[in-house]
């Protein structure tokens, strides 16, 4: 007896959405939702529907990561940071023994080589203790900030190629670059002079 009452209650709950849903016009395709055509076609999150052609523009101007070189030999940038610059001490070159491909990893700093205006390889890598800055906080816990009196360094493997014109380091958090020589030469730059 209480299942009947409990089916008469939930019926009309449960039958008036399938009465919407059969009885949309037939002329209406934008009621029913996208159709399987509007799903496949490539959409880009910053616009909106009707707001004209999808132009193909990039979302970002940074280019994407251009396929990694394989080279058997790789130059090895030494560089320093300290207080927040940024200092080349060395370069160097490293025979692998065989072809060593570049990896491909997330960092704030990227050694980025261009021939003409074409990226054609990119390194990124982080400094060591350099992390996400941390947001301040008045409160008592504070974690403590490393950043502005770090002094830490990094060798950097880059690939020993013969193609290229302009090697960049580029510090993506600031979003400032700066020109290195291309090819480089062997030995120990001078170090800046210390206070």
């Amino acid at each position: 007896m209480k299942l009947r009452r409990l089916w008469r209650l939930f019926l009309p709950l449960v039958g008036l959405p399938l009465v919407a849903v059969f009885c949309l016009p037939n002329g209406d395709a934008s009621a029913a939702g996208p159709s399987p055509a509007d799903a496949a076609a490539p959409s880009d999150a910053g616009t909106s529907k009707g707001a004209g052609k999808d132009t193909g523009a990039p979302i970002s101007k940074t280019p994407p990561d251009p396929p990694a070189m394989a080279e058997r030999e790789q130059w090895v940038f030494d560089l320093r940071y300290d207080k927040g610059e940024i200092y080349l001490l060395a370069v160097h070159k490293q025979d692998m023994g065989s072809p060593h491909v570049t990896p491909r990893v997330m960092g704030r700093f990227a050694l980025e080589l261009f021939e003409g205006p074409t990226l054609i390889e990119r390194v990124r890598f982080d400094f060591p203790m350099l992390g996400v800055p941390m947001a301040p906080d008045a409160g008592m816990n504070t974690p403590p900030r490393f950043e502005p009196k770090l002094k830490t360094r990094i060798g950097v493997f880059f690939p020993a190629t013969k193609r290229g014109t302009r090697l960049e380091l580029w510090d993506r958090a600031r979003d400032m670059r700066w020109p290195l020589p291309w090819p480089p030469k062997e030995g120990v730059i001078a170090p800046p002079a210390t206070p």
